[in-house]
């Protein structure tokens, strides 16, 4: 499963809004990010507009958390940043009318958002640990046919 780019950059905002507090300017994070500005801006807007953050316009405005980070569940904002999160489009196929698939897709997306509900911002902007990259590991790692590196 991946998330969208609008999550991951709304994920990146927040991470950064809680670690240094005050507002963020979104030129900046665009800039330091190495990201699309237009594309930074809808992803603030999003969350404006859903009340996880608050905006402030001018020369030293930005963004910055309308609650505390402790109180920010990340599932509810992944709820609220992927709309209509599916793993499958099943509108479309020609077994929708006789097949167990998307039910076992919906208690597995079900299943992985009560993971995220668990941890708050607070708890995702913590220093100390590195980016969890699979994609270094060789192949089978995850589904643990081969030890970890230095195992």
């Amino acid at each position: 499963m991946q998330l969208t780019q609008h999550t991951d950059f709304g994920l990146r905002m927040l991470i950064l809004l809680a670690r240094e507090g005050g507002s963020l300017s979104l030129p900046r994070f665009a800039d330091t990010q190495g990201l699309s500005y237009n594309h930074v801006a809808k992803v603030a807007q999003t969350l404006v507009r859903e009340g996880i953050v608050t905006s402030q316009r001018g020369r030293n405005g930005g963004i910055a958390l309308a609650a505390d980070p402790a109180a920010i569940r990340i599932g509810a904002v992944v709820r609220t940043l992927e709309r209509g999160l599916r793993l499958a489009d099943c509108a479309r196929c020609a077994l929708r009318n006789d097949c167990r698939l998307s039910g076992i897709l919906a208690e597995a997306l079900e299943a992985f958002l009560t993971v995220l509900d668990r941890y708050t911002l607070a708890d995702s902007a913590e220093f100390g640990m590195p980016a969890f990259a699979p994609w270094t590991q060789p192949a089978g790692y995850l589904q643990g046919t081969c030890a970890a590196p230095g195992d």
